[in-house]
This record gives structure tokens, C-alpha cells and sequence, in this order.
């Protein structure tokens, strides 16, 4: 190999925050582990259009790891990662020549919001890859609920045939003592506070951490605006200011991970579930995460949360039976040691344009949306 090449290139803007900046961290380490030799390429995005935007100062240290070494301008690599779409959408600042066999744009976003609109269209990011980086991509989604939204733009987008899902560290998340422990019975959920991760009506976003008696709930990161409203409702739960105690630690303290989420947000991945899953915490979820788990995790409507909390905590060996299973088949999916066996499997890949399967819309619907995004953008341009 030539010095000027390695065996993985990562292109990222390292402003990028939550499960992104996450996954590129686990990946790069999971790379690394392997012996690989990593390119990291932190390109600046127009999506960053504000000077509060920061880099993460975790992706930036990936800079001084042994094995990687930052690139630009002409970047060999056998195998080139393309991180987040919108990273794209509206071009870079760059001019970056990417050659690489094979490379994959990692789409850790989905192209409909959660009301159908459009917010970036996936042939329009294809243009800007190819325009800033010189490369045509295979798109491969984060989760089930990604790929739905991005085979509604096939056969014009070739998807990679396995998703390429959030890594872990398995060995990180491991719990000290199974769930419903000694009688305990402890529901709660973390994350960053933001009202678009909480159902919009208050006896949704309430009711399933309020299971009735003998539960207490512990919540990590709570929007001030529910928090004022949980105080005036004398609702009695034990608040922790996000990322106040290591993530890790306060899995622990719960015997039942409770996530549900307003209509208008699409969940990408959900991290934090993967998180509670191999911390062995029975997770009762949102039905449209179902797409993304499976078999790993609960579903109920809200309303139907407090009996499927009642029914894991009265039923204790079965649920901790059901956990450990559930762990290790997360492991198999999402551990870091499937890193090598996804790696061969993303270069043997042939690639997918079929529309079989799963789509968040049909052609009409997609078409009328990708007709609306326009004339939002072009109606923005003129108003500037």
C-alpha cells in the first residue's frame, strides 16, 4: 500500500452531534481494532450555516489515534464511508477527489420528515457527492425505517443490501444485575431534551413512565418546557440533567426502558435503545421502531405501556431470560465484533435498486414531494 492510501476513508463534518458523531467514533475505533488503516476526511458542510455550531471535540480527537491519518485533496482508499446526507445536500466548501472502489453514503437521516414532507432529496445529494467528491455512491441506511423512505426513490438510488446499523462497543454496555432485581421496579428513558423526542400530549408523554404503585421513574434529559409542566402537575419522577451521570451508570438504575416520541419525528436508529438492549433492559417501544428492532424490544400504543410494564415486572425470570437473548442478538448486530464480518459483506455487496419491500410512500406521493422541496428552496432563494 502506498502511502498515500489507506484501507478506509471516513468523510464527516465533525460539527455533527448525537448518534452520527457517535457512530463514526465506534466505526473508526472498530477499524481500528482490526488492524485497518483509517482516512479520516473532516470536510465543512453549507448544512452548518451558524458559528454556534462547534466541532465535537470526540471526533476531533480521532485525529491523534494510531492508524489514522487525516487526509484531503486526492484521498486512495479501498473503501470510502460518506457520512450523513444532509452533510451534502447543500454542498461543501471542499474540493476533495475521493478514489476508492467502493464507497458507501452512510444516510443516518431520513428523506421525509415526519408530517411527509420532504427535507432533502436523495438524487439531489447523489449530484453534490459526485460534484464535490467525484464519487457515486450506494446508499446505506441506518435502520429499517431509513431504507423504507429511500427505496421510495428507486430505481434511481442503488442501496446497499444490508443496512450498515450503529456500532457498540459491546463490552462497555454490560449490566451488573438483571432487571427487576430483588423487587425493584425502576422505568425510565435518557436522551437529549429535545420536544420533538417526547409525544406532543402530555398524558402520552406522561402515562407510560407513570406505571402506578410500587414503580418509581428516572428520567435523563427532559425539554424544560414538559419539565414545567410535570412540576405544576405535582408529578413525582426523579430528573437528571443530560449526560449528568455516565449513560452506563443510569441504565443500571432502571429496570425497563420506556420511549415513545411525537408524531412528527422520525427516529433514525435510536441509539439510546440499542444502549438499554445491551445493558439487558427490557424496552417497551414506540411501534415505529419496530422497523428498526424487531424482535429485540417491546411495542404498545401509550396507553397500552402501563400493562406491558406490569406484565415484565410480575413475570421477572421470564423477562430476564428474554433480555439476555435480546442482548445477544444485538451483540451479533450492532457489537463492534461484527464489524469485520458487515466489512466483507458491504464489499461483496451488489447492490439493490429494487422497490420490493417496505415504502414510506409511493411514486406520486414521492414525486409531489420532491416538486414541493423545490419550490420551498426556490421560494427561499427569492426571499433572500
Amino acid at each position: 500500500m502506498s502511502q498515500t492510501s489507506v484501507d478506509i476513508a471516513v468523510v464527516t463534518d465533525p460539527r455533527f452531534s448525537g448518534g452520527t458523531a457517535s457512530s463514526v467514533i465506534s466505526d473508526v475505533a472498530s477499524f481500528l481494532r482490526l488492524g485497518l488503516s483509517v482516512g479520516l476526511v473532516l470536510i465543512r458542510s453549507r448544512f452548518f450555516d451558524s458559528s454556534a455550531d462547534q466541532a465535537n471535540p470526540q471526533v476531533l480527537a480521532l485525529r491523534d489515534l494510531p492508524g489514522v491519518k487525516v487526509m484531503g485533496g486526492e484521498v486512495h482508499a479501498n473503501l470510502a464511508f460518506l457520512h450523513h446526507p444532509m452533510a451534502f445536500f447543500r454542498g461543501v466548501e471542499d474540493t476533495i477527489a475521493i478514489r476508492a472502489p467502493s464507497s458507501v453514503l452512510v444516510a443516518h437521516h431520513p428523506p421525509f420528515r415526519g408530517d411527509g414532507s420532504l427535507e432533502y432529496n436523495p438524487l439531489t445529494v447523489e449530484r453534490q457527492v459526485l460534484r464535490s467528491l467525484g464519487c457515486r455512491p450506494r446508499w446505506s441506511p441506518v435502520s429499517g425505517t431509513i431504507r423504507a423512505q429511500l427505496r421510495c426513490f428507486a430505481p434511481f438510488l442503488a442501496l446497499t443490501c444490508e443496512d450498515w446499523v450503529n456500532t457498540f462497543d459491546a463490552g462497555s454496555w454490560r449490566a451488573e444485575l438483571p432487571a427487576f432485581t430483588d423487587g425493584r421496579a425502576v422505568v425510565g428513558r435518557h436522551g437529549r431534551a429535545d420536544a420533538l423526542k417526547w409525544p406532543e400530549r402530555f398524558e402520552e408523554a406522561v402515562g407510560p413512565l407513570s406505571p402506578g404503585a410500587g414503580w418509581k421513574t428516572r428520567i435523563m434529559g427532559l425539554p424544560p418546557g414538559l419539565e414545567q409542566q410535570i412540576a405544576a402537575a405535582g408529578v413525582d419522577w426523579d430528573l437528571v440533567p443530560f449526560n449528568a451521570e455516565p449513560v452506563p451508570d443510569f441504565l443500571r438504575s432502571l429496570d425497563a426502558f420506556c420511549y415513545f416520541y411525537h408524531r412528527l419525528w422520525v427516529e433514525a436508529f435510536g441509539r439510546t435503545i440499542g444502549e438499554a438492549i445491551l445493558m439487558e433492559r427490557p424496552c417497551v417501544l414506540d411501534p415505529r421502531l419496530e422497523a428498526n428492532f424487531g424482535e429485540l424490544a417491546y411495542y404498545c400504543r401509550p396507553a397500552e405501556a402501563t400493562a406491558c410494564l406490569e406484565h415484565l415486572r410480575t413475570h421477572p425470570q421470564a423477562t430476564q431470560n428474554a433480555c439476555r437473548v435480546a442482548r445477544s442478538r444485538a451483540v451479533e448486530r450492532f457489537g463492534d465484533a461484527s464489524i469485520a464480518r458487515r466489512l466483507r459483506a458491504l464489499f461483496a455487496d451488489p447492490g439493490t435498486r429494487s422497490r420490493l419491500g417496505p415504502k414510506s410512500a409511493t411514486a406520486p406521493q414521492t414525486l409531489r414531494k420532491v416538486v414541493g422541496l423545490a419550490l420551498r428552496e426556490q421560494a427561499e432563494a427569492t426571499s433572500v
